[in-house]
């Protein structure tokens, strides 16, 4: 989706079912977003801390909102190998 604009950026990981309920859920939707997965890209951590991120995957961020979790449920750094 190189030179498109994205509203949603969402943060996943490897190994972590809330991150694909999440992705299977947006793509089902049609929801364009951009994925940023932190197993394959875990350089980008630091953006979580920016957002303010309480440590638990996935998040999405929408322009200024930060959301944590998945229908309620989310998986930890630490449980995926990350912190």
């Amino acid at each position: 989706m190189t030179g498109e604009l994205h509203t949603l950026v969402v943060y996943t990981a490897d190994g972590c079912p809330h991150s694909a309920a999440l992705v299977a859920d947006l793509a089902r939707r049609r929801v364009r977003f951009l994925e940023v997965n932190l197993s394959r890209e875990p350089g980008r951590l630091a953006e979580l801390a920016r957002w303010g991120a309480t440590g638990r995957l996935p998040v999405v961020v929408d322009h200024e909102r930060v959301s944590v979790g998945f229908r309620g449920a989310s998986s930890t750094l630490a449980e995926l190998g990350l912190g």
